[in-house]
C-alpha cells in the first residue's frame, strides 16, 4: 500500500478523481483507498481539504519514485514483552488523567492488574463539585478542574494534536475510539473530543481496566513515600497504607504539595521554563471571517482556528495555545487564594466566543534559580490576581485598554463568557515589566496577522499559569527517578504538554516497567 499526500479537493466524493490524476492511473489499477488525514488548507485564496490517502494500487512500487508518494508505515502497535523480575505487589498509578488512564490501560491489558489512586473524584460527582465552584460556591482544592477523573483534560477543549511522531499516538487514538470516542479522531489532523465527549470515555476505560482486573480508589490522596535503601517499599495514602514496589506517577501539573513531598524523600527535581500569560476571547464569527473569508458559512469548514506566534524584542516567546474555537473561559483553580483560569469547549464547539491563550515564556531571569522558584513565581502571581479580583472571578481588560494602559469601563462587542463574574483591572499591574513588554509586541504583532485581534472588542482575562509544569522530576533511561521503583510521568513531572503527548509518555513508563517486571501473582 502506498501513503499519498497533498490530495486537495473541497469535497470528499472527488478524492478518488484527484488519486488517479496524482498518480497518472485508469480506475482499474486503483484498487482501494482510504483517508490517512483530513485538515484544512486556508493558506491560499481558494480554501481546500487537504487529504493524506493509502491506497491499493496495481505494481505500486514504480509510483515510489513520485512526489508525495510513499510507502504505507505499518502503524500497528506492538506489546513489549514481559519481563522476570518478581513483582511481589501490584503496580500503582498515581492520577488518572492522560498519562495515568494510558499507563493503567496498558498495565491492564497486559495482566498487571493496577491499583489506580486519584485524590479527586469520579466524573460524575466531579462535574457536579466544579459546576457548584463556577455557580459561586466553595472551591474544594481536592475535587476541582484540576484534580479528579479525567485530569485537567476532562474540563477542556479535549485537543488530540502532537507534533510528535511516536507510534504510540495512533495507539492513543485507537483506544479512545474503542472507548467510544468519535471515529473522525483518527483522520481529522486537529482532532478533539470536547468536554462532554471526554465523559463516556473516562466511564469506559475506568470499566475495561476494572474488568481487566485493576481497581480504583477516588478522593485518595497520595501523601508520602515509604523507602528502604532508596528503593520504593510502600506509600502513605489519605485512607492508608498501600505495599508497593513500583509506582508511575501521574500527578499532573498542580499537584505541586505532592512534589514538595517527593522532593523531601529525596528525589532530584529541577527548575523548568514554563508559561503565564492571559485569555483572549472575540466573537468566534470574527475569527471564522478573518481565516475562511468567503467561506466563513460554509459549516464543512467551520469553526476555524488559529495558531499564533512571535519572538518578542527582550527574546521571550508570545504564542497562541490551547485555542477553544466556539469555546469558554473556566475558572479553574486548585488552591485556595489562587485565581487560575482556562479554556474549554464542547464537543459541537457552538459557543459564540473563541478563546485562545496568549502566552509569554518564563524562565530563571524572570524566577531565580533556587529550587521550587518557578513554582514560587506562579504562586504568587495566581495570589496576586485573585486579590486583584478580589475573589475567583476572572481579572479582565479589553486588549486595546491593555496596550494603552488603561483600565476598561466597560464591554464591547465581546461579552466574557466567564460563569464567576469578573472585575475589571489593569493587567499592566498583574505581569512583570518584561512579561508585558513581550504581551504588548506580540498583541500588536498578532494585529498584523489578524487585524481587529487585538485593536477592537477583544477582552483579556487573567492569569492563564498552568499551561505546563513549572518543574521536572528527573528520570533515567529506565524512566525511574533516582528513587528505584518510581516512574515520573505526564505533564505535571515536566514531559509532556497536552493530552496526547502525556498518554504516549503514560504508555512510555508502563512499557518501562512491563520490560522489567513479570506479572504479580
Amino acid at each position: 500500500m502506498i501513503r499519498i499526500t497533498q490530495i486537495k479537493c473541497l469535497n470528499e466524493n472527488e478524492i478518488e478523481t484527484q488519486i488517479l490524476k496524482k498518480l497518472h492511473i485508469s480506475k482499474k489499477d486503483l484498487l482501494s483507498w482510504q483517508i490517512h488525514r483530513r485538515s484544512i488548507d486556508a493558506r491560499h485564496q481558494k480554501i481546500l481539504f487537504s487529504y493524506i490517502v493509502d491506497a491499493c494500487v496495481r505494481k505500486e512500487e514504480r509510483f515510489l519514485k513520485l512526489r508525495d508518494v510513499s510507502v504505507t508505515p505499518d502503524e500497528t502497535y506492538v506489546n513489549v514483552p514481559c519481563g522476570t523480575m518478581p513483582l511481589k505487589h501490584r503496580p500503582v498509578v498515581v492520577g488518572f488523567g492522560p498519562s495515568g488512564m494510558f499507563a493503567a490501560l496498558l498495565l491492564a491489558r497486559q495482566g498487571y492488574k493496577p491499583i489506580v489512586l486519584e485524590r479527586g473524584s469520579q466524573i460524575d460527582r466531579r462535574q457536579k463539585v466544579v459546576q457548584a465552584f463556577w455557580n459561586g460556591d466553595d472551591l474544594d482544592p481536592e475535587c476541582n478542574v484540576q484534580f479528579g477523573q479525567g485530569g485537567a483534560g476532562a474540563f477542556s477543549d479535549g485537543k488530540l494534536t502532537t507534533r510528535s511522531k511516536d507510534a504510540r499516538a495512533r495507539k492513543v487514538l485507537e483506544e479512545l475510539v474503542e472507548m467510544g470516542a468519535d471515529p473522525d479522531i483518527l483522520i481529522d489532523a486537529h482532532p478533539h473530543i470536547g468536554t462532554d465527549g471526554f465523559v463516556p470515555v473516562l466511564k469506559k476505560l475506568q470499566e475495561t481496566i476494572e474488568t481487566l482486573g485493576g481497581t480504583f480508589y477516588y478522593d485518595t490522596a497520595l501523601q508520602d513515600l515509604i523507602l528502604e535503601d532508596g528503593k520504593l517499599h510502600a506509600i502513605e495514602t489519605s485512607k492508608g497504607r498501600i505495599l508497593c514496589e513500583q509506582l508511575i506517577l501521574c500527578i499532573g501539573h498542580s499537584a505541586t504539595d505532592t512534589v514538595r513531598m517527593c522532593a523531601k524523600r529525596g528525589m532530584i527535581i529541577e527548575n523548568k521554563p514554563f508559561a503565564v500569560g492571559v485569555r483572549i476571547e472575540h466573537k468566534q464569527s470574527f475569527v471564522d471571517r478573518s481565516i475562511l473569508r468567503e467561506m466563513a458559512e460554509d459549516d464543512r469548514f467551520r469553526p476555524a482556528r488559529y495558531q499564533l506566534s512571535m519572538t518578542a524584542q527582550n527574546q521571550k516567546g508570545v504564542y497562541s495555545f490551547c485555542m477553544c474555537p466556539g469555546g469558554y473561559v473556566i475558572p479553574s483553580s486548585s488552591s485556595i487564594g489562587q485565581l487560575v483560569i482556562n479554556g474549554m469547549s464542547y464537543a459541537d464547539r457552538s459557543g459564540e466566543n473563541a478563546n485562545s491563550a496568549l502566552l509569554v515564556q518564563v524562565n530563571a531571569s524572570d524566577y531565580g534559580t533556587h529550587l521550587f522558584a518557578g513554582l514560587e513565581y506562579q504562586e504568587q502571581l495566581e495570589k496576586k490576581a485573585f486579590a486583584m479580583a478580589k475573589d475567583y472571578r476572572a481579572c479582565v481588560q479589553l486588549s486595546k485598554d491593555y496596550l494603552a494602559n488603561r483600565i476598561s469601563t466597560g464591554f464591547g462587542n465581546v461579552l466574557p463568557t466567564y460563569q464567576r463574574k469578573t472585575t475589571f483591572v489593569d493587567l499592566n499591574q498583574l505581569f512583570s515589566p518584561a512579561v508585558n513588554a513581550a504581551l504588548h509586541e506580540g498583541l500588536l504583532y498578532f494585529e498584523k496577522r489578524m487585524p481587529g485581534f487585538s485593536l477592537q472588542d477583544a477582552v483579556l482575562s487573567a492569569v492563564e499559569s498552568r499551561s505546563s509544569s513549572s518543574v521536572r522530576l528527573v528520570r533515567d533511561a529506565s524512566l525511574q527517578s533516582n528513587i528505584q521503583g518510581i516512574y515520573p510521568c505526564g505533564e505535571g513531572s515536566g514531559y509532556a504538554g497536552g493530552i496526547m503527548t502525556s498518554a504516549i509518555d503514560g504508555i512510555k513508563c508502563a512499557e518501562k516497567m512491563i520490560e522489567s517486571f513479570a506479572k504479580p501473582l
